[in-house]
């Protein structure tokens, strides 16, 4: 099950460094070992195979991809020193794992309104039918094949959800939304670090990837129960404690 492709940006956490060099502080430790905990829970996550038969399975195993995927670009953006648009692509991620949720709490009753609203067909004749309508029309438009608007808002699902959502939802997502709306302040805020040659802090990325980590968590759980055979949720659950305790440190400092 554990796949390839995800390998460490940094140095392996814990290294003694050379005699009369400082020791890493604890940010940085925390940005080491998140590096650390990123790479295991990818190997863990990562080459489950498209289901097929299924639209349950499947939504669940294209979610945990895209999650991955997320996850190891915010790590890839970090580490560059993008702390804005990891920011940006961690509020797709809490999109994702509250959208994935909020489906798994009333499979049968909300999975089907989730993929007729983005036109999947559920059944032989709406597929006959979508076939059809390509076939005449042509190549579809985006229009026509996009949704216009979300198929249940955001905040609903993270009420309905509890508080582990609803406080991240307005205290993560709302903050978020400031650098992936607000052109005018996020190109202001972006021109002055260029000038002054600012890089995020060690304190500041392990902090993103860890929020980052928590949202892909949530993403890990429902995937390890969907694929029991295939993800080992006992190891989902430890390494998210560690994770969980790594963030604990960093605030309490």
């Amino acid at each position: 099950m554990k796949g390839e492709g995800y390998s460490g940006l940094e140095s392996s956490p814990g290294s003694v460094p050379p005699s009369g060099e400082r020791g890493p502080t604890l940010a940085e430790n925390a940005w080491q070992r998140q590096i650390d905990l990123t790479n295991r829970i990818l190997q863990l996550t990562s080459g489950l195979r498209l289901p097929r038969g299924d639209y349950w399975p499947t939504v669940v195993a294209v979610s945990l991809t895209q999650a991955n995927a997320r996850l190891h670009s915010i790590r890839v953006l970090l580490n560059n020193g993008d702390d804005e648009s990891a920011v940006i692509l961690t509020r797709s991620l809490f999109e994702l794992a509250a959208n994935l949720a909020y489906i798994c709490q009333d499979i049968s009753k909300r999975l089907p309104t989730y993929l007729k609203h983005g036109g999947v067909p559920t059944t032989s004749e709406e597929a006959k039918e979508l076939q059809e309508r390509l076939r005449i029309g042509g190549p579809p438009e985006a229009k026509d094949v996009v949704p216009v608007r979300a198929w249940k808002p955001l905040k609903d699902m993270c009420s309905d959800l509890g508080s582990d959502w609803l406080e991240p939802y307005e205290i993560f997502y709302r903050y978020a939304s400031v650098p992936t709306h607000a052109g005018a302040f996020t190109l202001g805020r972006r021109f002055i670090r260029l000038l002054t040659r600012q890089s995020p802090t060690n304190q500041e990325r392990a902090g993103v990837m860890l929020t980052a980590s928590e949202f892909h968590f949530r993403v890990a759980h429902i995937a390890a129960k969907t694929f029991p055979k295939h993800i080992a949720t006992e190891e989902v659950a430890k390494l998210h404690k560690e994770c969980s305790e790594l963030f604990q440190s960093l605030v309490r400092h």
